[in-house]
């Protein structure tokens, strides 16, 4: 027989472990940077982003995976694959009730394998992503915002928040943990 699990809203936080975030890197020449890919005109974005990393680094590559849940067979030993090739990773797009806590999750997921991340969310989700980081013991997790029209821009105008957003997002993933 299914049983039903009532939730207290008001019950007192539990304590959960905090995790220490990955050693930022000083610099990302020769380094893999990996991209976590979901949502539309977010890879626009990100290959935008890997031009101007590119342009001013000596990068080892890129990889790229999509955001897929569930995560089981060939989808999981993808995403095993991309965090076991990756040095610095960017997980987005936070853009929706669904996508904010998976593209968390992902880069929480990240951080414990030693993968310094750099989430990417709307501002009107930067609660709940902080809230989810929070409650898996991620407090500092990194979040720099994106627009929530990021669909809604031509290509041209993604590549310009791409070079907007370059600096915030690069101080984000070197920028000592604790400063």
């Amino acid at each position: 027989m299914p049983s039903l699990k009532v939730v207290d809203p008001t019950a007192p936080r539990v304590t959960v472990e905090r995790h220490q975030m990955a050693d930022r890197p000083s610099t990302v020449n020769g380094m893999v940077v990996g991209f976590r890919e979901f949502w539309a005109k977010f890879d626009v974005f990100t290959r935008a982003f890997e031009d101007l990393v590119s342009a001013k680094y000596d990068v080892g590559g890129s990889e790229r995976v999509d955001g897929t849940r569930p995560r089981s067979g060939a989808v999981l030993e993808r995403w095993h694959e991309f965090g076991r090739t990756v040095d610095w990773a960017i997980s987005g797009l936070g853009g929706c009730g669904g996508c904010t806590p998976w593209a968390v999750m992902d880069a929480c997921e990240l951080e414990a394998r030693g993968v310094p991340t750099v989430t990417l969310i709307t501002p009107d989700l930067v609660a709940l992503g902080r809230r989810i980081a929070e409650e898996r013991g991620w407090p500092d997790l990194r979040i720099v915002t994106l627009p929530q029209f990021l669909d809604d821009l031509n290509d041209d105008e993604v590549r310009m928040l791409a070079a907007e957003k370059y600096e915030e997002i690069m101080a984000a993933l070197t920028t000592p943990i604790g400063q």
